[in-house]
């Protein structure tokens, strides 16, 4: 078994931020989310962050119409 087949055959990382409060100096909420996953074969890299990005914000909804920071999406082989 090689080790795509028992990680994903993507790995992925995105990193969001939002404000806390509408205030200058207020505090900034950061997630950086990571992993690998076997996307549908039909699927994009706009599809990818669009399920990504509505996950991360299901889990944590504080962070609901939060930034994107970062995001990468590539084949998990080097």
């Amino acid at each position: 078994m090689d080790a795509t087949s028992r990680q994903g055959s993507h790995h992925y990382v995105l990193t969001l931020q939002k404000p806390l409060q509408h205030l200058p100096g207020a505090p900034v909420a950061f997630h950086t989310a990571t992993g690998t996953i076997t996307p549908p074969p039909d699927w994009t890299r706009a599809d990818f962050l669009d399920q990504l990005y509505q996950d991360v914000t299901r889990t944590h909804p504080e962070l609901a119409g939060a930034t994107v920071l970062f995001f990468t999406v590539d084949r998990n082989q080097l």
